[in-house]
């Protein structure tokens, strides 16, 4: 039966001299190697069907292990996934409902129960889940059973990048594009490793999230006028649709942000885009050259076959698609996500899984695999997913649960629940509950087809309607954007961090007047 977070530490000695001690080596338990890019959307990737960024290691890794094809990621923005991620639990459960808050998770973190099962832990490059402010020291407490640490909370300066070295209160340079200096630290970290026990290290890349930049080798691989950009990049349509409706009032400082992207995003020769498109290449090509490195130190190490690998972000990027910047929406450019698992011991080389997986599934398939008793969380195992079975689920939420974020900045999109499932997408308004989104991906993968309101889609709509609702309640989700805005007011209030009530909870207006600023063509 599993443990609650207190009990579950009391019980293994958790940092204390009566941890466990590693098993002999001919029982040691697999290597954890996490990997994970900063708003790496799937259909970039070669393995994923893209043909305009060269990514040979992530292929072999798809290539030498099992690519999930419907990897979502819950709610596409970077504290909600990486908390679900280290928690195995919904927002909801560990608090992190929006960016820049603070856990309080219920049971063990992923870190811990790793080093309760023998294993050293370390953490390389963006964290993201203190909510003490983008810049500050993370004290060993906070540091959720990670030892080894070279890590900042959040930085996109990519070739300024600080962070902090251990316990070290004043932090460090990374001495190059961080992403290089990062994998550098990985392989002299596994190159190191003694091999006494297992280790469970997270490699946690900032790009390819912009501002699109990488070194200017790979820079020069790409001519902005010559990339091709998705169909969907000229859905104008939509984007007006969804300022039309907009029905928040954007603070006065705000405004000037708005301004520009909708600038920008009204731009018919797509000249900022295209330039998005070219560095956003740039980064994925440098990443992929850093998982290479990852891989042969492994190999050098004789450690590759005994380590459990995964490539994957915690969610994707519009890059312009819909018109649209950044991420949360639910678009498959902000949801769709790679992940790709290598570990031959359990895991079919070759092999693709149309499964269902989301955050909270990570923990626990993880830990299947390296036979590790996780603790009671919400997210499933799909270890047999994973190994080639034919998964079930037949629905994954998706959402976003209160106002603020680019989006709603730049197109004034509010909260919004629903579910993917293997073919459809459906998303409602939160604070309405009234019908938004629903694509069939199936017939229209682009996504520019809207079937919320066709009479034919009428049953289908109901449906999924009731599966966000049933999800929801296993979620423990109340679906209640104003509510969930008053505790996070009152959570920072408490915790003593900066209030932004206007944006938080902003003023409702009548759909339109939100839209302050009209685009141009």
């Amino acid at each position: 039966m599993a443990l609650n977070r207190r009990k579950f530490l009391t019980v293994s000695g958790l940092g204390s001299a009566g941890a466990l001690l590693a098993r002999p080596s001919q029982e040691r338990r697999p290597n954890i190697l996490f990997v994970f890019a900063d708003q790496l959307r799937s259909m970039e990737l070669g393995c994923y069907g893209g043909t305009q960024v060269k990514t040979p290691n992530m292929d072999r890794l798809a290539a030498e292990g099992t690519l999930f094809t419907n990897a979502i990621s819950t709610a596409p923005v970077c504290s909600p996934y990486r908390a679900m991620l280290l928690t195995g639990n919904f927002p909801m459960k560990n608090g992190m409902v929006l960016n820049d808050h603070r856990m309080r998770n219920p049971t063990p973190f992923f870190a811990e129960v790793c080093k309760s099962s023998g294993y050293q832990t370390a953490y390389i490059g963006k964290w993201h889940v203190d909510g003490h402010g983008r810049d500050a020291y993370i004290p060993p407490e906070r540091r959720r059973g990670f030892d080894f640490w070279r890590t900042l909370e959040c930085t996109h300066s990519y070739l300024q990048s600080a962070y902090y070295h251990q316990d070290e209160k004043k932090s460090r340079l990374w001495p190059q594009y961080d992403a290089i200096a990062q994998t550098d630290t990985a392989c002299d970290y596994i190159t190191q490793h003694d091999g006494e026990k297992p280790f469970c290290l997270f490699l946690s890349w900032g790009p390819p999230h912009d501002p699109y930049i990488a070194p200017q080798k790979y820079m020069e691989r790409f001519d902005a006028a010559r990339v091709e950009l998705r169909a969907n990049v000229n859905d104008y349509q939509a984007a007006e649709k969804m300022r039309n409706e907009c029905d928040t009032m954007l603070p006065e400082n705000m405004r000037k942000t708005r301004e520009q992207y909708t600038r920008f995003l009204a731009d018919q020769s797509n000249a900022m885009i295209r330039k998005w498109y070219a560095g956003y290449f740039a980064a994925i090509e440098t990443l992929d050259d850093c998982l290479g490195r990852v891989l042969a130190t492994l190999e050098r190490k004789g450690e590759l076959n005994n380590t459990i690998v995964v490539f994957t972000s915690d969610h994707g990027d519009n890059l312009g698609s819909h018109r649209q910047y950044a991420k949360q929406l639910p678009y498959e450019e902000s949801i769709s996500v790679p992940f790709l698992l290598r570990y031959p011991r359990k895991v079919k080389a070759g092999a693709k899984s149309d499964g269902l997986l989301a955050p909270v599934d990570i923990m626990p398939t993880l830990f299947a695999l390296a036979g590790i008793q996780p603790p009671a969380v919400d997210g499933r195992d799909l270890s047999a997913a994973a190994a080639g079975a034919d998964d079930a689920r037949e629905a994954v939420l998706i959402m976003r649960y209160i106002w603020l974020g680019t989006n709603w900045i730049t197109n004034g999109s509010g909260p919004w629940r629903g579910v993917r499932t293997k073919r459809y997408t459906y998303a409602r308004k939160s604070h309405t509950k009234t019908p938004w989104l629903l694509f069939d991906n199936l017939k229209d993968p682009q996504q520019l087809t809207n079937l919320v309101d066709e009479p034919a889609s009428a049953e289908l709509l109901k449906r999924l309607d009731q599966r966000t609702d049933e999800l929801l309640a296993e979620a423990g989700d109340p679906e209640e954007p104003v509510a969930i805005a008053k505790m996070v007011i009152e959570e920072q209030r408490r915790y003593g961090m900066a209030v932004r009530s206007d944006v938080l909870l902003p003023r409702m207006v009548a759909p339109g007047a939100g839209w302050e600023t009209k685009s141009e063509g």
